[in-house]
């Protein structure tokens, strides 16, 4: 079974310096802030794609240094399994926020990716 990925959907960047990030994808790169709080924001860049800033320690940080980028599907339970069948191991448990669903996953030769459904746009 093939998973029909939709596109790039999220690319997440660990950061140690949060405030010069966010400052560097918002006023440098144009970026527009949805959602942030506690050192960690998510940046719209176009329709359906987004980029996380994760400033502060913890998982998510540790997850995305180096940048980690997201593969869009339509069910992540359904692209888990075949991730799984295809050989690649499951990182953590699967994550749901805010209408979003994820789940990181090692490919066979050890790099880290993520699938990753989103809501509709409004």
């Amino acid at each position: 079974m093939a998973i029909r990925v939709k596109g790039f959907s999220w690319v997440g960047v660990g950061t140690d310096d949060y405030e010069t990030s966010l400052r560097f994808f918002t006023q440098v790169l144009g970026l527009t802030v949805e959602a942030s709080g506690d050192r960690q924001a998510i940046l719209r860049v176009a329709p359906g794609q987004q980029l996380e800033i994760f400033g502060r320690d913890g998982r998510g940080k540790d997850l995305n240094t180096p940048p980690t980028i997201a593969f869009e599907v339509d069910d992540v339970d359904r692209a888990a399994r075949a991730l799984v069948a295809g050989g690649a191991e499951l990182i953590g448990d699967r994550g749901s926020w805010n209408g979003h669903e994820w789940q990181y996953f090692r490919t066979p030769d050890g790099h880290l990716f993520e699938i990753k459904r989103s809501p509709p746009d409004p």
